[in-house]
């Protein structure tokens, strides 16, 4: 069984399960995790799951939330000047000292590649004025892209009362970011060099190599971030990508994550494919207005029109594309008007909406007279006459 789960920015959850037929040539993985999932980057359809909404510490891959609004701060490039209580940090360092200067966007890759918790303090004090603050903006963020089961104390993942989140979230989590390229080519990185002042002044190169094993490990990986506390024990965020599919596994307090990892994402790319039909945003029809101001609407694909499968049932996919021949006035905007639906086998599995692209008011008299006088003023100013 392979679930959907579509979250809005308003927190609804809609969950769509939808039971393939046949069997999977792959069988699931066995995991020693305490919370695991496998998740389809397109889609986020749930490909396997352990325990995906049991709140456990999720240790160092907290930072994913904290380079993701490092890089959304538009603020890469600016240079930040390294207090006593960044450098102080305990745990994973990348060695910073006080009065240190860096450029935040060489914070936000010893962040991801080394697990700095002296960047991550460091990065919540540039950005928010103190943790305290950007904390606060991680858990807005959290709440804001669905992931409803997360609660964060601190930037880096060092063991604190309610740091938690799930495997579901981190994974959800994931899927956001890795839609940033900014995001999606660091923590591809396995091995890169930063310029690094010392204590002298003087400007040398740092090498700086991934924690993340799993890069050398898995041909088709490029992503995410490791964590390990006492609490938390070893966790992975791993991702990777064959042909047109990217998978996200997660694995929480896992004694066996790199072995795990790899199974998930071996598993997830053996027994089943993507079936691509539309990408978000697709305009696939104008339809005509009757009764508008303007004559046609754009019918836009709200979601990915994608579908997980089994990989045999890959050729008993078939779509239908549900759309009025023409639509009343008013329209607007995010209108739905129509929708994509997918089969196997005849039997429907999931639907995706096709919305309106544009805002069509309904046509009346006192209106068609104001855009004549309108057109006619606007005429006459073009010709000088007003």
């Amino acid at each position: 069984m392979g679930c959907l789960i579509l979250r809005s920015a308003a927190l609804s959850l809609l969950l769509l399960c939808t039971v393939v037929t046949g069997i999977a040539l792959a069988a699931p993985p066995v995991l020693s995790a305490q919370g695991a999932i496998l998740m389809d980057f397109k889609t986020g359809q749930v490909l396997h799951d352990r325990n995906i909404n049991k709140k456990l510490a999720p240790a160092s891959t907290t930072k994913i939330m904290t380079a993701i609004i490092a890089i959304e701060s538009g603020r890469l490039d600016e240079t930040v000047h390294i207090s006593a209580a960044a450098a102080g940090t305990s745990g994973s360092s990348l060695n910073l000292y006080p009065g240190q200067i860096i450029t935040l966007r060489e914070l936000v890759t010893g962040l991801l590649l080394r697990s700095g918790n002296d960047a991550a303090v460091a990065i919540a004090e540039h950005l928010a004025g103190s943790v305290t603050g950007f904390v606060e903006i991680m858990n807005r963020k959290a709440a804001s892209i669905g992931a409803v089961h997360t609660h964060f104390s601190n930037p880096h993942g060092l063991s604190a009362p309610n740091h938690l989140s799930t495997a579901f979230d981190l994974a959800w989590i994931t899927r956001y970011a890795l839609s940033n390229p900014t995001f999606a080519e660091i923590v591809s990185t396995k091995e890169t060099n930063i310029e690094w002042l010392d204590r002298k002044g003087k400007s040398q190169d740092r090498n700086l190599r991934n924690t993340n094993k799993l890069l050398w490990m898995l041909e088709d990986a490029d992503g995410v971030k490791t964590g390990t506390t006492n609490r938390a024990g070893p966790c992975l965020v791993s991702s990777a990508t064959r042909g047109n599919q990217k998978l996200i596994a997660v694995v929480l307090n896992d004694h066996s994550r790199w072995f795990d990892s790899m199974q998930l994402l071996k598993y997830g790319f053996d027994a089943f494919d993507l079936y691509e039909y539309a990408e978000q945003g697709t305009i696939l029809t104008s339809l005509p207005v009757e009764n508008g101001m303007t004559g046609m609407v754009d019918a836009i694909v709200e979601a990915p029109g994608s579908l997980v499968i089994s990989t045999e049932d890959y050729t008993a996919v078939t779509v239908e594309v549900d759309l009025p021949e023409k639509i009343k006035a008013p329209v607007y905007q995010g209108q739905k008007i129509g929708e994509i639906i997918f089969y196997i086998q005849d039997k429907a599995v999931k639907t995706v909406d096709i919305i309106a692209g544009n805002a069509v008011e309904e046509s009346t008299i006192s209106k068609i007279l104001l855009r004549h006088w309108l057109d006619t003023m606007r005429r006459l100013s073009s010709w000088g006459v007003l």
